[in-house]
């Protein structure tokens, strides 16, 4: 892609042909990044959709499969984080919606919430639903259900936020976190947004408005003096510009990873706004933009432990004991429901240290096992695509040819031992 072109055109929609081909190193490019990984039925299901079609129809509402109703109806009567987490990443991996479980994440993540301190995880499975249900439409109604999650309340101290003794927290972090960003509110816009969330508690394991413990004296918020309450504090805040910028960066490097400018934040933020609040229509406007499809968009996000572990195992049509594939994950840094702290997981080149690089070696090495409790692949079907399917499969946009010619060599065409070289090279650590 031309480096003369503006930011508004790098956002405009890709032209298959005029902006690059679409092919099978494209489709397979917005199946990384829009789901876990490429498999091949995905990849031509995209193929055959095209770009402007694909995102819509893999972010669409679904019912869910009686598997994995079963599912989630066992795990729930377990109990546990560990048969919360199972369940989650069973969806993940063999359930119908994989682009709503990766936005999910992303709400995870960004709302960062840990049993660890809620202690009930059958919240922190309502929690994952509402990102579920709601997280692909208006960041308004989102926000809102949030604020009067129990599993968020009780992890940032709802039921001692009272009259007269306020508790900051829930107001920073919604302020912060989770709507405008450090620089955009002052601390007594926080120390008044507490008060006007005092009473917002948890009972019963529901959201409960404590008549008695709201503070309903006049509140200073943003400069506006008013008898305010928490619902007048998220308004607030969804209506300020830098919520718009802030959530779009956000959903920007998510999705992209290509650095973002003044010009370019402004610019997404806009496309927000233009949507209506609405992120589905968001992340469809990003995924399916020149930028996206940039040369320099290609495998250039360090994959989070989901997209190794899920990624790989998708990609290779593979099918895993659903109780081992959280502790894996959790090896390589991601412990889903459990995140390190309120600012979620750290990205990137953190994902990768002496530890868990070591753990994604472990899990390729795991892939050509064939004991109980390793992830079964259909080696049969693998077996007829052959070594070049197989390098296909996992690099459609080609590999470097003397990569290609050491892994050929060294495995003698093994293909079990080819899947391991392919998922511990540098360029599969990358979507």
């Amino acid at each position: 892609m031309s480096a003369a072109l503006t930011v508004r055109e790098r956002l405009e929609p890709f032209r298959p042909g005029k902006d690059g081909p679409w092919d099978v190193a494209a489709a397979a490019h917005l199946a990384r990044r829009l789901t876990f990984g490429s498999p091949r039925k995905l990849v031509q299901k995209i193929l055959e959709l095209g770009p402007r079609a694909a995102p819509a129809a893999l972010l669409a509402d679904r019912d869910e499969t009686p598997e994995m109703k079963a599912v989630a109806d066992s795990q729930r009567r377990i109990g546990s984080t560990e048969a919360a987490q199972t369940w989650w990443a069973h969806r993940m991996l063999r359930g119908n919606s994989p682009a709503r479980d990766k936005l999910a994440l992303f709400w995870h993540d960004h709302f960062a919430t840990s049993d660890t301190k809620v202690r009930d995880a059958r919240l922190m499975m309502d929690q994952v639903q509402l990102f579920l249900r709601r997280g692909p439409g208006p960041f308004h109604f989102l926000l809102k259900a949030m604020a009067k999650d129990p599993a968020m309340l009780t992890w940032l101290d709802g039921n001692s936020n009272r009259k007269g003794e306020p508790n900051e927290n829930f107001a920073r972090e919604l302020m912060e976190l989770f709507s405008l960003g450090v620089g955009n509110y002052t601390e007594e816009d926080i120390k008044e947004a507490a008060r006007a969330f005092t009473g917002w508690h948890v009972k019963n394991r529901r959201f409960w408005f404590n008549r008695r413990a709201h503070d309903t004296g006049p509140k200073t918020i943003f400069g506006l003096t008013g008898n305010f309450d928490g619902d007048d504090i998220l308004r607030a805040c969804l209506e300020k510009r830098a919520c718009a910028e802030f959530i779009a960066e956000k959903l920007f490097n998510y999705y992209l990873g290509t650095p973002v400018s003044g010009e370019l934040r402004k610019a997404i933020g806009e496309l927000y706004l233009a949507g209506s609040h609405n992120i589905g229509s968001l992340v469809e406007k990003l995924v399916t933009s020149r930028e996206f499809y940039s040369a320099h968009a290609r495998r250039s996000i360090l994959s989070s432990p989901a997209d190794f572990a899920v990624g790989t195992l998708r990609t290779l049509d593979a099918t895993a004991v659903a109780e081992r594939l959280p502790k894996e994950m959790s090896r390589m840094g991601m412990d889903i429901l459990r995140p390190p702290s309120v600012k979620g997981w750290q990205k990137g080149r953190a994902w990768l240290n002496s530890n868990t690089l070591l753990s994604r070696y472990r899990f390729a090495n795991s892939l050509a096992d064939s004991t109980e409790n390793s992830p079964r692949i259909p080696w049969d079907k693998i077996k007829k695509e052959g070594a070049e399917g197989l390098l296909t499969l996992f690099f459609p946009e080609g590999l470097d040819a003397k990569i290609r010619k050491t892994i050929i060599d060294e495995t003698g065409n093994d293909l079990k031992l080819m899947v391991t070289a392919l998922v511990e090279l540098p360029e599969h650590q990358y979507i």
